[in-house]
């Protein structure tokens, strides 16, 4: 089998990181750094990798589906759900740091969630379509909040995470 260049994503070119898999990567690794960051001042962190990330509602063919949800929907690989999920159950997240970036039209995202009093932090990096995002901007605008749902591939089971100030998740006003 060809191993695939590094603009070769899933989904061919129609999906979003077609083409900007190496602005990916660069979020992924910084996304390592900050974890190394965090354990070294005696934190437990939580790193997830998502497969896709999708802003809800959804937008199909121009017209938002009837959903309540209002933020990011997050597929990540069964076991770290299982490993986030498991860490979530015990602790109360109370703050967050968002570092965001956008290349073109795809917004590229670390949230750092933490937990102080446990000194637990899950880190989330994102990418999504800005075009793709214009219902769950208003939205998450107009409510103050955007959540963050990170759910396995079963999507049977959710860890919602919310951002109350959805501006450092959004695009970039042009």
């Amino acid at each position: 089998m060809d191993d695939p260049g590094p603009t070769d994503v899933g989904g061919g070119e129609d999906h979003p990181l077609a083409g900007v898999v190496d602005r990916w990567e660069a979020v992924i690794d910084d996304m390592e750094v900050t974890a190394t960051e965090y354990r070294d001042a005696g934190w437990t962190v939580v790193e997830l990798h998502p497969g896709d990330v999708t802003p809800l509602p959804p937008v199909r063919g121009g017209d938002a589906l009837d959903d309540d949800r209002v933020g990011l929907d997050i597929l990540v690989p069964d076991d770290e759900f299982e490993a986030v999920e498991a860490e979530a159950e015990a602790v109360s997240f109370d703050s967050y740091e968002v570092y965001r970036a956008q290349a073109g039209s795809i917004v590229f995202a670390v949230t750092a969630i933490e937990a102080t009093a446990a000194e637990l932090a899950v880190l989330v990096p994102l990418y999504y379509r800005a075009a793709d995002a214009g219902e769950m901007a208003a939205r998450a605008t107009e409510r103050g909040r955007l959540d963050l749902f990170v759910r396995p591939l079963a999507d049977d089971r959710r860890v919602v995470f919310s951002q109350e100030e959805p501006a450092l998740l959004l695009p970039a006003a042009e």
